[in-house]
């Protein structure tokens, strides 16, 4: 997974659907049975996503982490510095108090590729999709369930056509995050 390039899909690029007070989940979204406490998504991703070591073995030479806030929650985002356009962006969706299910309301309507048959990661649901007029299966945004009302996404893109699908590379990179972020509960 050292080479990554392209696009990388901002998640939390949609607007928020307001809050419709409907239970959770809703729009096909599934339950979260061992939900985590929220305070695992305290804080900026930039300091308990990843560790310097796992973003030198996704991305070989990352970059500065560059933090973000977004609609969804506080985001951050690492960039390969090799040239090859490879990076990585985690977003902790704290804003909403809607987990999967706004990703299920918002995104899969106008998702190019909508992936909901990834294997759960450590248990916990997981969705994966690919906006429109991203580069086929270089970039994947993938969306794990911590709670019925918390999510937290990864943005992938590979940095060369290898033939691999960023969706299931994705999966990989949200399961190390969700390992650490068990080690905050």
């Amino acid at each position: 997974m050292a080479s990554c390039t392209g696009d990388r899909q901002t998640p939390g690029t949609a607007t928020p659907a307001p809050s419709s007070g409907a239970e959770l989940p809703n729009s096909g979204a599934p339950k979260v049975d061992n939900p985590l406490p929220a305070k695992v998504l305290e804080g900026s991703p930039c300091d308990s996503a990843l560790t310097e070591q796992q973003l030198k073995d996704y991305l070989g030479q990352p970059g500065a982490a560059k933090p973000k806030d977004s609609e969804l929650g506080p985001m951050c985002d690492w960039a390969s510095t090799s040239g090859s356009g490879a990076g990585i962006l985690v977003a902790y969706e704290t804003k909403t108090g809607q987990g999967l299910s706004l990703t299920y309301k918002v995104e899969k309507p106008k998702a190019s590729r909508w992936v909901d048959d990834l294997a759960p990661v450590q248990g916990y649901p997981v969705v994966g999709y690919v906006d429109v007029g991203a580069s086929g299966q270089r970039s994947c945004v993938i969306v794990v369930g911590v709670a019925d009302d918390l999510a937290y996404s990864t943005s992938l893109v590979l940095g060369s056509d290898s033939g691999k699908d960023a969706c299931q590379l994705g999966r990989g990179v949200a399961d190390t995050v969700l390992t650490n972020l068990k080690a905050r509960a």
